[in-house]
């Protein structure tokens, strides 16, 4: 299987995994409506709106991030960087991807412990009672995927520097 095969089906695979947590933002925006029309109609709420609010917006949040970094279309400046010689413009996209695994790999790390012990002690949120571990698994799965995208997206950049051109 050559790089391009394997970048193309994990930017499929992200792109769907991205599109679940849009989905799911979607979702709790439309619960937000109905409660606030209800609210403001009939006297009626949503129980647990700020469960289901943080929820859909854990899973948004981290089920898009891999995908923005495999795509590299998260924030950068790129006139100085646009104007450097293909082999140091590689270098500094390593460098990037390097330090982004390296934190990401740090928060990956240190939200697992955090995670555990809630799943230990088996915390569950205030007003429905959904497990905390159910707020802590799009963090671990996005932030574990968002690893690997950079994983692949350094991969490339190595190969780019040793080649000589642009990544």
């Amino acid at each position: 299987m050559r790089l391009d095969d394997v970048e193309r089906a994990a930017d499929r695979a992200l792109a769907a995994l991205a599109l679940v947590g849009v989905l799911a933002l979607m979702a709790a925006m439309a619960v937000l409506m109905v409660d606030i029309a209800a609210r403001k109609t009939i006297g009626f709420s949503v129980l647990g709106m700020i469960d289901l609010q943080q929820l859909a917006q854990m899973a948004c949040v981290f089920f898009v991030l891999p995908l923005a970094f495999l795509r590299r279309s998260h924030i950068s400046v790129d006139f100085v960087t646009d104007r450097l010689p293909p082999r140091a413009l590689a270098a500094v996209e390593l460098a990037s991807a390097l330090l982004g695994i390296t934190l990401l790999g740090a928060i990956l790390w240190y939200s697992w412990e955090q995670a555990a012990i809630q799943h230990a002690q088996r915390d569950r949120s205030v007003t429905l009672g959904i497990p905390m571990a159910a707020y802590w698994a799009p963090l671990l799965l996005g932030t574990a995927l968002s690893v690997l995208a950079l994983l692949l997206t350094a991969f490339k950049a190595l190969l780019a520097f040793a080649a000589g051109r642009r990544p």
